[in-house]
């Protein structure tokens, strides 16, 4: 029985990210070596918050965003998506991502699984409206998951696009002086990047909305209908209720359904 057609919805898309050649000496990445984010994990106790009131603010709180009832995520790696969308409101967006690089496996270092967006009480912790530590989180939301690396801890989220140009070659400037974009590939520590204004209109949107359920696949995201997702497609969402086929991680029942939504379960792969 095929999936019933809820909505071809049109996404909302920020700009396209832009790419920079890899030699290019005006590129600048300072993120840590290590899994998901290395600073969290050797810095447990830092001020990942606003920090300073003279701070600069890099960005401005959207006032125009959906108001979703049951909002789930999910993130295709070999695609670079992350899909937001509400099978109850029929809004849907889809975002350009730039993920974990690729080991000696040949899987990237983000891992697969079901999981959610806060812990039990959704700490400020899970939930960081303005990131300035270290600086190359530039000031923009920080969303964790409760993806846990190899040590249990919790380092993995979404955050924005790292990567930045300085005026006239400098090698570093201040946040407000610098030119972010996307490198929408296989290039993090295994979180995800996102466009600056993607992750603050996503942020924004699930803020307010418990353990939001994130889905992180391998295989590209196909709709209801079967179709590949890309930022520039249209697709149909699965009603309210029906089961969805996440790629080689298997098919689950609507998240919402559940009443952990989810507790974290990679994915197994033989």
């Amino acid at each position: 029985m095929r999936p019933s057609l809820v909505l071809w919805a049109t996404l909302v898309t920020a700009c396209a990210p832009v790419e920079a050649p890899d030699d290019d000496p005006s590129v600048i990445d300072r993120e840590e070596e290590g899994e998901g984010v290395a600073f969290d994990e050797r810095h447990p106790g830092a001020d990942l918050g606003p920090g300073k009131a003279d701070l600069p603010r890099t960005y401005d709180i959207p006032e125009d965003l959906p108001q979703l009832e049951r909002p789930e995520i999910i993130v295709s790696l070999e695609g670079l998506t992350v899909h937001l969308f509400d099978r109850t409101t029929g809004w849907s967006a889809v975002y350009p991502t730039g993920v974990g690089k690729r080991g000696s496996t040949g899987r990237s270092w983000t891992p697969t699984g079901f999981y959610r967006t806060a812990d039990e009480g959704n700490t400020p912790w899970y939930h960081i409206a303005r990131r300035y530590a270290p600086d190359y989180f530039g000031g923009f939301p920080f969303l964790r998951l409760n993806v846990p690396n190899s040590k249990g801890y919790h380092t993995y989220g979404l955050h924005g696009p790292i990567t930045y140009r300085c005026r006239e070659g400098a090698d570093d400037c201040a946040l407000v002086d610098r030119e972010w974009f996307l490198v929408r590939d296989f290039v993090s520590h295994g979180c995800m990047r996102m466009e600056s204004s993607g992750i603050v209109d996503l942020f924004w949107s699930v803020r307010d909305h418990d353990a939001v359920p994130v889905a992180i696949i391998e295989e590209v995201e196909h709709d209801a209908l079967g179709e590949p997702i890309d930022v520039d497609s249209e697709h149909a969402l699965w009603a309210e209720g029906e089961s969805i086929s996440y790629g080689s991680c298997g098919e689950r029942p609507d998240p919402y359904l559940r009443g952990d939504r989810w507790a974290a379960q990679a994915c197994r792969f033989d």
